[in-house]
């Protein structure tokens, strides 16, 4: 099985304190035949440059790590993509450098893909807050996606390099719903994805500086996010008629509440009249709707 090398891309940014932990995940790997791509994406000339160069002079004889500088800030879309196109392995994973892999994450990722050879891709679940996260969907998930009803993050996903590479890798446009483009981008070129049902990945919440700042830019990137796949949103409705609907639907939803989150009840009053006033009664369903499914999963989640 080790007979393929698998590439694991970090893009770090302004926490090259966390970085080490994130590397030393990876090389730690019950899987051997890895290597690590660095790409730092801080501006040079920079202490946040420095520090992380400082910080990687450990690294550098071990032939398993390779480090690359951008020369600006650029995003992390970007920063993934050049470590796609740097990367040696002809299987890729991701990860983010404030976060881990727990021992036999690629062993595990690997073995689906050779004994599944359908699936091009592959995902695990997670931990966070303690909490572990375990998905059950597999296949062509791009309603599930668009949604916002099933969510898939970057550092559980694993593919072979090709297919990153065909499908057009990540959307530099975009500042978040970055790791659903990207599978967007993979469904859209015939593409499915299966799953490794455990927890194999560690997040660490305790920094979110590089988060979305605000409602505001949530409501923006979400809108550009969902007009920026309108063909697969229709194909979906091709598929099953009412999806379309229903993605707008969930989508507004999740907007309108992350003003209401914030304590932004202006921002939201403004959301509604620009967008759900048309059509009141479906959207108060699916807050309903919504609120139920929340509480029933709270209360599965007390009584375990």
């Amino acid at each position: 099985m080790d007979n393929f090398l698998v590439s694991v891309i970090i893009p770090t940014y302004k926490r090259s304190e966390m970085l080490p932990r994130a590397i030393d995940s990876v090389l730690n790997q019950t899987y051997k035949n890895i290597q690590v791509v660095i790409v730092d994406d801080n501006n040079p000339d920079t202490d946040y440059r420095r520090t992380t160069e400082q910080r990687m002079s450990a690294y550098s004889e071990d032939s398993r790590v390779k480090y690359i500088c951008h020369n600006k800030n650029r995003n992390g879309s970007v920063a993934r993509n050049t470590g796609i196109k740097n990367a040696d392995g002809e299987i890729i994973t991701f990860l983010d450098d404030d976060d881990w892999y727990l021992s036999q994450k690629i062993e595990k990722q690997v073995d689906y893909l050779l004994s599944h050879p359908e699936f091009r891709a592959v995902y695990c679940g997670w931990i966070r807050n303690g909490k572990e996260n375990l998905p059950f969907d597999e296949g062509d998930l791009s309603y599930n996606i668009l949604s916002g009803d099933h969510i898939i993050l970057t550092n559980v996903i694993m593919m072979w390099k090709k297919e990153a590479i065909d499908c057009g890798g990540w959307d530099e446009t975009f500042m978040r719903h970055q790791e659903a483009a990207l599978l967007l981008r993979y469904f859209r070129n015939g593409g499915i994805i299966g799953l490794v049902p455990e927890a194999l990945v560690e997040y660490d919440m305790s920094d979110r500086s590089n988060a979305a700042e605000n409602s505001r830019r949530n409501e923006y990137q979400t809108m550009h996010f969902l007009n920026s796949y309108t063909d697969i949103i229709q194909k979906c409705d091709f598929k099953e008629p009412g999806s379309e609907k229903k993605i707008w639907l969930h989508r507004y939803r999740g907007m309108f509440l992350s003003y209401l989150r914030s304590k932004d009840v202006k921002g939201a009053l403004s959301f509604f009249y620009r967008y759900c006033s048309k059509m009141p009664f479906a959207f108060f369903k699916s807050l309903v709707e919504y609120s139920v499914e929340r509480f029933r999963r709270k209360k599965h989640n007390d009584n375990k």
